[in-house]
């Protein structure tokens, strides 16, 4: 008798699995995002925090504009994707990952429209509470789409 439902458990564990183990692995990028739907800041956040924590680098770099710059009139940092890429740790660190993960972002202001490097009052900012912790990211409407386009020199 012990032995039956010995045996009828290995079949149904056996069943139960054998779904996990044939599936095929389906990239986030291709998946989980909304990319033509980043006209919805919410959808672009939300998008943003999964890849992020899933580290997952290619969606990251369909949410960025480049050439990406260091603030609005300095040199580019990344010319392209593959330089990204392949500096993907610099740009989100410890630090940033937590920034994003909490939801430390704000609105841009309008009452700074006049100040050079600014975030326009459709953008957002990712902001450190203490500048001298690291830097912050400007996302902003780029062809009808929001993008991570560059460092903030002023936010």
């Amino acid at each position: 008798m012990l032995k039956n439902m010995i045996g009828a458990l290995v079949v149904m564990l056996g069943i139960s699995f054998s779904p996990v183990i044939n599936a095929q692995e389906v990239p986030a990028t291709e998946s989980h995002y909304q990319f033509d739907q980043h006209s919805d800041f919410t959808i672009f956040w939300h998008d943003l925090q999964l890849a992020v924590s899933t580290q997952d680098k290619e969606a990251v770099a369909k949410m960025m504009n480049f050439p990406f710059s260091d603030y609005e009139h300095s040199p580019m940092i990344f010319q392209n994707e593959a330089e990204f890429l392949s500096q993907y740790d610099e740009l989100f660190d410890v630090e940033m990952v937590k920034l994003i993960k909490t939801n430390q972002y704000r609105q841009g202001d309008a009452d700074q429209s006049q100040v050079l490097d600014a975030v326009s009052p459709e953008g957002y900012i990712i902001e450190h509470e203490n500048s001298d912790n690291g830097y912050n990211l400007v996302i902003e409407p780029v062809d009808g789409v929001y993008k991570l386009v560059r460092i903030a020199f002023y936010s």
